[in-house]
């Protein structure tokens, strides 16, 4: 199995700050958060964009422990187990974060994507006030929130990617890149 396919990176010399794969437990985000901030890359960054860098793996976190679809079962194109990894490239950090979704989550998903890559900062701005200042429902599994926040965070696009496993499940791959 080959998480990153289409989005690979260029073979650095450094690792991983996070590379993780596995179920996310409260426990679980502690630690791997608690591994960013002891990491030399991150405690050497000016502190804006270490609000940026955290905020946005704390997001991908989150986002993974919300609605991540279980990977257990007989079917082994199944047993996809949610990813996170943080990278320090060229002074960029890159957040990438996977896990397995139903299929027809897909295209909602690719809405909200789409729409906070196709806004400027002072429209994400105003879709982050109209998001946050609406009444949730109880049919509201997310309004986009967390993407509109990753997307003020970047100057780049939201890197994105499905990729099938099985009939009814696709693995969700999502690139964050944040600038020093």
């Amino acid at each position: 199995m080959h998480f990153f396919s289409n989005f690979d990176f260029p073979m650095e010399n450094r690792e991983a700050i996070i590379n993780f794969e596995g179920s996310i437990s409260f426990e679980t985000m502690e630690q791997l958060l608690n591994k960013l901030k002891s990491a030399r890359q991150f405690n050497a960054l000016r502190k804006p964009v270490k609000k940026r860098v955290y905020g946005t793996v704390v997001e991908s976190i989150d986002n993974i422990f919300k609605y991540a679809t279980p990977f257990k079962g007989k079917d082994l194109v199944l047993r996809r187990p949610p990813r996170i990894q943080v990278k320090e490239i060229d002074g960029k950090f890159i957040v990438s974060a996977g896990n397995l979704i139903r299929i027809d989550q897909i295209e909602g998903l690719k809405d909200k994507l789409n729409r906070v890559n196709g806004l400027d900062d002072h429209e994400l701005k105003m879709l982050y006030e109209e998001v946050i200042n609406k009444d949730a429902s109880d049919e509201d599994r997310g309004a986009g929130l967390g993407l509109i926040t990753m997307a003020m965070r970047t100057d780049e696009d939201i890197r994105y990617q499905f990729d099938p496993a099985g009939p009814w499940h696709a693995y969700f791959t999502m690139h964050i890149t944040i600038k020093e």
